[in-house]
């Protein structure tokens, strides 16, 4: 019974709702003759293919057992994880820890302080004298520091201690990225989401991408932006673009990836020639800011355990090529493949 009562605007009578249905687009539903089960019952426009007597959605049990536990599409944004974004509580430890090395190689070194009178003719300083005397003036303690008395951590951890906490992989221990003689589907903006992928997987595309995603929107948990991240099954070598235009924000992306979503490589949007990229610093605008370039580069590098790949213009200004000279750089930062575009 409907507790709308005449006030409801829907159908309660399945048979009435089928005669007043438009007539079926074919005699055959994909899903039902894939996964053995279609879910959107007499609702679907190829309903005759799955609708039993009785109206009843038929379903292909040895065919969807083969499905059962499989996930189709992987790298979604969870609620849980939604949640630590939106109220930042996700820890970036090894990002901080990136972080806070490089904010000490930019801090300047504090200079000691001149008197006016030069330093040969200006008299020493006489150490101040407590009104209790210096027999009585309380000794300053040593500095504590961070750590306990035998080097142990202030902070407590939890778990046994594994090499991986202890020594980086190297370069040569990390994953290869094997793409030689491959097709590859460059990413493409507002077109490269998850259905032309698969598209072009069956056309014979090797390596796919997905489309640029913004890392601070990824950082806020915008479902939208994370839409951007999914991959199919059946996407073998698959990785992600990200766009940012300082450090901070795409090592902390960058780490949050490598321990959220299933990816094989990691891209870097260095090519966007958008206007609204371009002023905020990012896109083909880091071609021109080479230090936070390098910065970002080697702060990815540092949190990823998948390759790190880059997408660069040949220039920026026009009849000015500048690729050639910031190749050998990229990879001295830690690259492990640059794809270069044409303006």
């Amino acid at each position: 019974q409907c507790h709308f009562g005449p006030r409801c605007r829907f159908l309660h009578d399945v048979s009435e709702y089928l005669a007043a249905k438009p007539a079926d687009l074919g005699q055959r539903c994909v899903l039902f003759d894939t996964f053995g089960r279609c879910p959107y019952g007499v609702t679907c426009r190829f309903g005759q293919a799955h609708l039993g007597d009785g109206h009843q959605n038929l379903v292909n049990a040895a065919l969807a057992r083969q499905w059962e536990g499989k996930l189709l599409v992987r790298n979604g944004l969870s609620k849980e994880l939604q949640q630590q974004l939106r109220k930042r509580k996700f820890s970036f430890q090894r990002a901080e820890e990136f972080l806070r090395g490089l904010r000490a190689e930019d801090a300047p070194k504090a200079e000691p302080l001149q008197s006016s009178r030069g330093a040969e003719g200006s008299p020493k300083p006489e150490p101040l004298q407590s009104s209790r005397g210096a027999e009585d003036a309380p000794k300053a303690e040593p500095l504590q520091s961070s750590r306990g008395a035998e080097g142990s951590p202030s902070i407590p951890t939890l778990g046994p201690l594994t090499d991986e906490d202890v020594t980086k992989l190297r370069p040569c221990e990390r994953k290869k990225l094997e793409i030689q003689g491959k097709l590859y589907l460059a990413p493409l903006t507002t077109c490269a989401f998850e259905c032309f992928r698969r598209i072009c997987k069956r056309f014979g595309a090797d390596v796919t991408c997905g489309e640029m995603a913004v890392c601070t929107n990824l950082l806020q948990g915008q479902s939208s932006e994370w839409a951007l991240l999914k991959r199919h099954h059946t996407e073998d070598i698959f990785g992600v673009q990200l766009e940012g235009a300082f450090p901070d924000t795409m090592t902390k992306c960058a780490e949050l990836l490598n321990r959220t979503i299933d990816v094989d490589f990691v891209d870097i949007n260095v090519g966007c020639p958008i206007d609204l990229v371009y002023k905020k610093g990012g896109g083909c605008a880091l071609m021109t800011r080479s230090n936070k370039f390098e910065q970002i580069v080697r702060g990815m590098n540092s949190v990823l355990d998948v390759p790190l790949t880059v997408k660069i213009r040949t220039g920026v200004q026009e009849k000015m090529n500048v690729a050639h000279k910031i190749i050998p750089r990229i990879r001295e930062w830690g690259a492990s493949m640059v794809t270069v575009w044409g303006r």
